[in-house]
């Protein structure tokens, strides 16, 4: 005959209900400081995003960066700011003093190296890579770092919608510098997305000496007000 033992829990000693409760203190508090780190850092980075761009460095992105550890929001904000700091007092299409010393190429790298910090924070966000590609534009620097990025970006996310402006402004600024290849993407996705891109890309492109590209390979009933 099979005999059941029922042991009975007894209740709580003084010791270990307060041992429960600092417990359970200890975790609140944690979750508090937690919480209050979160809040501070998004108030430091729109702080930093809304500061007018005038100074070396910008001390609320700073701020931020020095009490965060990766965080590719931060990383984002200051390239950002530094790209803007670089081309402050420029018009559109002028020419950068790309001297090693010049402020305007340290500031570019700058802008460069949190790009990078933010996609080793997030490797698999394409947006990052694509802002690397507009610095590394901006730097002039070889061809074959400009079609090794955007290798980088197509192999990431072929499909992402998303880029699709950014990517094809990027690309019709430095077309020279693409591969064979990497224009015909280009030119396909420019004809077969939204219909409403040809136009601000057309701008980018005239303004980059790159729009023929447009004008001879798409379709002439399509780029016939904008080529004529």
């Amino acid at each position: 005959m099979a005999v059941t033992t029922v042991t009975a829990m007894g209740p709580m000693t003084t010791a270990q209900t307060l041992k429960a409760y600092k417990a359970a203190s200890v975790f609140l508090c944690l979750l508090a400081i937690l919480s209050l780190h979160i809040f501070v850092v998004a108030v430091l980075i729109e702080a930093g995003k809304a500061a007018e761009v005038k100074a070396e460095s910008n001390i609320w992105l700073d701020s931020a960066e020095f009490i965060s550890w990766r965080n590719p929001d931060i990383y984002e904000a200051q390239a950002s700011y530094y790209r803007t700091l670089a081309l402050t007092g420029h018009k559109v299409g002028s020419r950068l003093n790309l001297s090693d010393e010049s402020p305007e190429k340290i500031q570019l790298e700058r802008a460069l190296n949190y790009w990078q910090l933010a996609q080793q924070a997030s490797p698999l966000w394409p947006y990052y890579k694509t802002g690397a590609l507009d610095i590394e534009l901006l730097l002039n620097r070889p061809a074959s770092v400009i079609q090794n990025r955007i290798s980088e970006i197509l192999t990431l996310a072929p499909n992402e919608r998303g880029l699709d402006k950014a990517l094809l402004k990027l690309s019709f600024t430095g077309w020279k510098k693409l591969t064979d290849a990497q224009k015909a993407f280009m030119l396909d996705r420019l004809q077969h997305r939204n219909k409403k891109l040809l136009k601000p890309i057309f701008k980018v492109a005239k303004a980059a000496g790159n729009h023929h590209a447009i004008c001879i390979n798409l379709p002439w009933k399509k780029v016939r007000k904008l080529c004529k």
